[in-house]
């Protein structure tokens, strides 16, 4: 048939913000109806001369096009066609690939608790720590896709707005509470120009008010009596080899456990009209509780470490229909996260409760969006948002001023307290501009960004001492120049254009370009005199960095069959790889750090003093590191081709392969201190009797500093991968999704580590989360009498290790007190690959517009006890289990909707 031009179109969903609108066909028989909330509408063409046609049901989701073809047939009779329609499983429009999980599937899946859990289940993603039913809700995931560099490369957005921090390079801190989204959109891979990074991007869309008042209520927890012991006597055995001598002394019938305590969840939410057509609400709440204990820490008195939280979150909307053309939009959420026993970073690691920190996060965001529709073909959309955390991370009240904190470097052990304690504040204030203009063949964007923020951190220790030991055995100290405190800066500037340009029927192209600027700063700051350090004053820090770097996205899509059931998709894209105030921190001349000296520990107390204190080597100050001339910023280059095919009426299958390289990352060398300075040694390290080759510094070289930062070449990284897909969206009763994913990526595993520095062997290797295979599974069944059952598997390979050993006084005297020496290229050692299986069955009782689903939850089905990461330190305690999978846990819930 033929295209028509003037068919008058009209879209409707009664109640919602936007949903009454109309427009015309243009000469091609195209229509358009841009930046619609999610959620289901109705389309109706009308000509005279022909018979009206209607589509219903049709799905909208954020940041993809929902194609609905209407179908007029010529007739002087006043009828009308309708028929059930549903958003095509392919967008034949945009390269985007984006996994978007609806409210609807939210509220039936698993573990769909927090937003990291619930991205686990997109295809291709890979994270840092496994989450089984919960107990990962208070420790955020690092998150990798096809290579990308974990938290450098993922972004956060509310409503497309950035709500990352600006500490570190970037990171989230504020936890959100996802009943407060209609959708969460997980994007991996064709990213538009809108977005600088373009690794994994969480895109999360609130919800709407609508005319009718809705709420649900949802409960749901668990406790010790509902858990199964997934830990073996072989694997009991080995736990019990890691517990320190001095709690098995103190209760020698310990049995190591895993278990959660308890864990409770409740949420409410609560969206209707404040007036009708005219001004809509939305209102949650979220609390969580948890207390778990940490497989491998123990307590001096023999108990086991529990790891004891909880959390509250907040959040509302305002959406208000200023006029038929423009809505205004306001949303706040707060957050309060609270995490008694606070351990360090390593999952490696193990923890008594008093080296632990007490952790408050406290979180506020503040966000406000104006769109406007200026012409049928022009859209206007302005926005802005300010998000302000505040994270004391302070000593337990147990700990003593004046403790020195302890750590065993062989057992990875940490006692007595921590080393080194943080306040900290930040803010983040964004503005977004852009129109977007749509013309015969193009669909075209563009804006203006603008993004400050601030952040303030003082450190400091109770002793600014650590005592290290070496199995027991006393071997050296850290001495530290806390207390310190610095305010730094940074403003990212960026203007985009983008465009989905069809240029013939079946081939559309997206062009992009994003053009950015980088620039931080920081304000006169002074270290405090210690008995360590002198105090001294140091001038502001101007232009640390100064960027400004292009970033061309382009990708093309073939609509195989012009029918939007089978496409190729090609792209090919630069992002720019994401930094904050981490960039500062590196010259910064009073950051947090610290040397290593010798320990005799002369009168065998156990506990240092400075007459049994070798000499130092040295405190690499950021007065000591410098950035070089004409240093670039980092980008990260995505490559990509990909078919898709539908293959049933709700089904698609796709099959891709993805390129990845990341390019001029900032590395380091000491250039005061050449290769040339190190003396090769044979050794066989005492503890292992492994035989290594370690470089001793020449005593000369002793304590310089001279660190230039600067691009190197071999600091490129590369990943290779193919990805296999298939979803069946929820009808008919039922949803599938299964992937499957294989990749290789490869790189230099110690980055910032001195490239001078012979010591840092086997350089390349497995590098992040690297994983040869990830396979996963999810899906929904509605059976009869209103029962629904759901479940995920989750299925991955080992994680890569960095086998080594901790070559010390009692081996050989090395002018550097002791050294780490990597005895194997990273990744030649994985830990053992995981398989979950979560599932929950839920029995619907419906009656007067309210539903109450009691629901039942079983998670870890198999009850697998895999270690998830274990010392890898050559000696007494290698291989230990630092983590292992939760056992099999049931929960019971009740979910309520009116």
């Amino acid at each position: 048939g033929a295209v028509l031009p003037g068919v008058t179109v009209t879209l409707s969903n009664p109640g919602t913000i936007g949903g009454n609108q109309v427009t015309v066909t243009d000469a091609r028989g195209a229509y358009q109806f841009p930046r619609l909330v999610p959620g289901r509408y109705t389309v109706k063409g009308e000509l005279t001369g022909f018979r009206a046609a209607a589509i219903e049901n049709v799905t909208v989701n954020a940041q993809a096009t929902s194609r609905a073809d209407l179908t007029m047939q010529v007739d002087q009779v006043q009828e009308s066609v309708t028929v059930s329609g549903e958003a095509p499983l392919l967008d034949t429009t945009a390269v985007l690939n984006q996994t978007v999980m609806t409210r609807e599937v939210l509220d039936l899946l698993p573990d769909t608790n927090n937003v990291w859990s619930i991205g686990r289940l997109v295809p291709a993603v890979i994270q840092n720590n496994i989450d089984v039913g919960g107990t990962g809700a208070f420790q955020q995931s690092t998150t990798s896709v096809h290579g990308s560099r974990g938290g450098s490369e993922t972004n956060y957005l509310i409503d497309g707005m950035n709500i990352g921090s600006v500490s570190g390079d970037g990171g989230i801190q504020i936890y959100y509470d996802p009943f407060m989204f209609e959708q969460l959109n997980y994007q991996t891979g064709g990213v538009s120009a809108e977005t600088s990074r373009g690794g994994f991007v969480y895109n999360m869309v609130t919800q709407t008010g609508t005319n009718r008042l809705r709420g649900s209520f949802v409960v749901n927890g668990t406790d010790e009596s509902l858990q199964f012991s997934n830990i073996s006597s072989e694997l009991r055995q080995e736990l019990l080899r890691g517990v320190p001598p001095l709690a098995l002394a103190a209760n020698p019938d310990l049995q190591p456990g895993s278990k959660v305590l308890k864990m409770y969840d409740l949420g409410l939410t609560v969206t209707g009209p404040i007036l009708a057509d005219k001004l809509w609400f939305v209102g949650t709440m979220k609390r969580t509780f948890l207390d778990q204990l940490r497989v491998g820490s123990y307590n001096p008195d023999g108990t086991q470490f529990v790891d004891d939280n909880k959390m509250v979150t907040y959040s509302g909307k305002l959406s208000y229909a200023t006029s038929t053309s423009s809505q205004l939009h306001y949303t706040y959420l707060y957050s309060n996260k609270q995490r008694f026993h606070r351990s360090g970073n390593s999952l490696t690691d193990f923890y008594e409760s008093a080296a632990t920190h007490l952790q408050e996060l406290e979180g506020h965001l503040n966000q406000a969006r104006w769109t406007k529709t200026l012409s049928p073909k022009m859209v206007m959309d302005v926005s802005a948002s300010n998000i302000k955390n505040y994270q004391p991370q302070v000593p337990r009240p147990e700990v003593q001023p004046g403790a020195i904190a302890q750590f065993d470097s062989l057992r990875r052990s940490h006692m007595v307290a921590q080393e080194v304690y943080e306040v900290s504040r930040d803010r983040r204030t964004v503005a977004h501009a852009s129109v977007s203009y749509f013309t015969g063949r193009h669909d075209l964007k563009a804006g203006l960004q603008w993004d400050n923020g601030r952040y303030f951190a003082e450190n400091f220790s109770t002793s600014g001492m650590r005592a290290v030991f070496r199995n027991g055995v006393p071997d050296s100290v850290n001495t530290y120049n806390t207390p310190v405190s610095r305010t730094s800066y940074v403003q990212d500037t960026a203007v985009f254009v983008q465009d989905k340009w069809s240029a013939t029927r079946r081939l559309t192209v997206n062009v992009g370009l994003r053009v950015e600027k980088f620039r931080g700063w920081q304000p006169e700051v002074c270290q405090v005199q210690t008995q360590f350090v002198a105090g001294q004053c140091f001038a502001a820090l101007e232009d640390v960095p100064d960027w400004l770097d292009p970033s061309p996205r382009i990708g093309a899509i073939y609509d195989i069959y012009g029918d939007g059931r089978a496409a190729i998709k090609v792209g090919a894209s630069r992002y720019n790889i994401g930094t904050a105030t981490g960039h500062i921190d590196r010259v910064n001349p009073v950051d947090v750090t610290n040397d290593t000296r010798s320990w005799s520990d002369a009168n065998g107390d156990r506990i240092p003093q400075l007459s049994e204190l070798g000499p130092s080597t040295g405190f690499n100050f950021g007065t000591n590191n410098r950035y070089a001339d004409g240093l670039k910023r980092p980008y990260s280059m995505e490559y990509f081709v990909e078919f898709d095919r539908q293959i049933a009426r709700n089904t698609v299958a796709a099959v891709g392969f993805y390129y990845r390289t990341n390019e001029r990352l900032i590395g380091n060398r000491n250039i005061a201190i050449p290769t040339s300075a190190y003396t090769p040694l044979q050794v066989t390290e005492r503890n292992s009797g492994r035989e290594v080759t370690v470089y001793n510094l020449d005593p000369a070289y002793r304590g310089r500093f001279d660190v230039l930062w600067d691009n190197f070449s071999e600091l490129d990284t590369a990943y290779k991968g193919i990805d296999l897909r298939i979803n069946k969206r929820l009808s008919d009763r039922w949803m599938l999704s299964g992937s499957a994913s294989f990749g290789r990526n490869e790189g230099d595993t110690f980055a910032t580590s001195d490239l001078n520095n012979p010591n840092f062997q086997h350089r390349i290797g497995a590098i992040g989360m690297d994983l040869p295979w990830v396979l996963k599974a999810s899906g929904i069944y509605e059976a009869p009498y209103g029962i629904m059952v759901a479940g995920n598997l989750q299925s991955y390979a080992g994680s890569p290790e960095s086998t080594t050993v901790q070559v010390s006084s009692n081996t050989v005297t090395l002018t550097q007190v002791n050294q780490s020496v990597q005895v194997e290229p990273r990744g030649e050692t994985r830990t053992p690959s995981l398989t979950l299986v979560d599932m929950n069955v839920r029995k619907i009782f419906r009656g007067n517009e309210r539903t109450f689903e009691p629901v039942f939850e079983v998670h870890n089905l198999m009850n697998v006890a895999t270690v998830q990461s274990r010392n890898s330190v050559l000696g007494p305690a290698y291989g230990l289990a630092a983590n292992i999978s939760r056992g099999r846990m049931l929960k019971f819930g009740m979910n309520v909707k009116f």
